[in-house]
């Protein structure tokens, strides 16, 4: 049988995006890594900071169901521009006050801005790159927001060090507006920046929330997500109490190694499947965490941070294709925000909780039980995978056809 060689995802237009990604991403993730010590240092409890973070990603939750019902239904600019003048605003609104019933107000907007355009994006990209390769190319466009994720700590924290939370929360806002800007120009001149019409007419679920299909894969990324929520809570923290002087270096070393995962992770899944990226990425978390806890120098922090950027650089892009690939093409803006319904539930989950673990035992304890939820996930996908194998041996397949219609364990 002749091979065909698959199409490139490359374009001007899907280039433009993933740097609009980069611009967003730095922009919020200079913010949150460094809000729980800003908050600290302004007298604030590990008990407020996890709620800093918990407001965050609780607002984003809420904003995200209907962030995807208006890319479904309605053209993606005005979506993008509202997104990214809420996020903007709340990034410079910082500055005004550091009272924690202020930031945790501006915690709220900061969550909707930032709920409306990871989903707008996503959204978009997944429109722009081929079905075979959803992998690669999600993966390639995530790595535009893995290197303002690896930077942007760093660079916040030096920022609010010599200049002060002015020019450091003016960056921010300066940077949300720059990927506005960028995205401005040809916005409505591609098919992926409109929404997508399903074919034969209407589709009958276009008028729900959230898309069925993604529920189990949204169900995954949050149980991956909350300990990710301790991580970008109480690294930091963690790293000063080590003795540390930038506890940024955590972030710009899990990221950089998330960022060299990331490729190779992308083409294994689009030849391999979903396993083959998901169940070593994942042991590879609960062994992060473990040495988390247990760091008692700068050499285990970094080392930890190294493990956990392999494992989130392998997971978090593969359940996101994954939850792409289930979905119908007009409801790639409900699977979109469904699987970051999931993902901000997670990370708002451990925020708050792990914030009050934080306060009575301390920042070990609250990476030691992200280890145990990660390996509770790696039980509850196990148990998916045998059933999904066993529903297709001869004999049995047949009586459940169409049950996971669309699905398969490269796809499933």
């Amino acid at each position: 049988m002749r091979k065909y060689p698959k199409q490139s995802y490359w374009s001007g237009t899907y280039l433009r995006i993933c740097v609009c990604n980069l611009f967003l991403f730095c922009s919020f993730q200079m913010l949150l890594p460094i809000l729980p010590v800003y908050m600290i240092d302004n007298g604030g409890s590990e008990s407020a900071v996890g709620w800093i973070t918990g407001l965050i990603t609780i607002a984003a939750v809420l904003i995200r169901p209907f962030s995807g019902y208006a890319l479904d239904r309605f053209r993606r600019r005005p979506v993008v521009v509202l997104g990214s003048i809420v996020l903007a605003l709340a990034a410079g609104a910082y500055a005004i006050s550091a009272q924690v019933g202020w930031m945790l107000s501006v915690s709220l907007l900061l969550g909707i801005g930032w709920g409306i355009m990871t989903a707008a994006y996503s959204t978009i990209v997944s429109d722009l790159v081929p079905s075979d390769r959803q992998g690669a190319g999600i993966g390639t466009f995530m790595l535009f927001g893995m290197a303002g994720m690896a930077v942007a700590p760093f660079i916040g924290g030096w920022l609010i060090d010599k200049y002060g939370p002015s020019a450091f929360f003016g960056t921010a806002c300066f940077l949300a507006l720059l990927s506005l800007l960028l995205f401005l120009p040809g916005a409505g001149s591609h098919s992926a920046l409109r929404a997508s019409l399903p074919e034969g007419g209407q589709s009958r679920s276009r008028n729900k929330l959230f898309e069925r299909t993604s529920l189990f894969p949204a169900l995954l990324i949050l149980l991956f997500t909350i300990g990710y929520g301790g991580i970008i809570s109480f690294a930091s923290l963690l790293g000063m109490k080590l003795g540390i002087e930038n506890g940024g270096i955590f972030f710009l070393v899990s990221n950089a190694a998330a960022m060299l995962v990331r490729p190779p992770a992308g083409k294994l899944f689009d030849a391999r499947g979903h396993a083959t990226v998901l169940l070593p990425g994942l042991t590879i978390g609960v062994i992060a965490f473990i040495v988390l806890s247990l760091a008692s120098g700068q050499m285990m922090f970094i080392i930890a941070a190294c493990l956990y950027g392999l494992s989130f650089g392998a997971v978090q892009p593969s359940i996101l294709a994954w939850t792409i690939q289930r979905a119908a093409k007009d409801r790639r803006g409900a699977a979109n925000s469904t699987f970051l319904v999931g993902m901000d539930s997670g990370i708002a989950l451990g925020s708050i909780s792990f914030g009050v673990i934080a306060q009575a035992s301390g920042y070990e304890a609250v990476f030691l039980y992200s280890a145990v939820l990660l390996v509770a996930l790696l039980a509850v996908y196990g148990i998916s995978l045998a059933r999904s194998r066993s529903s297709r041996m001869p004999g049995v397949a047949e009586n459940r056809e169409g049950e996971h219609k669309g699905t398969s364990i490269k796809g499933d």
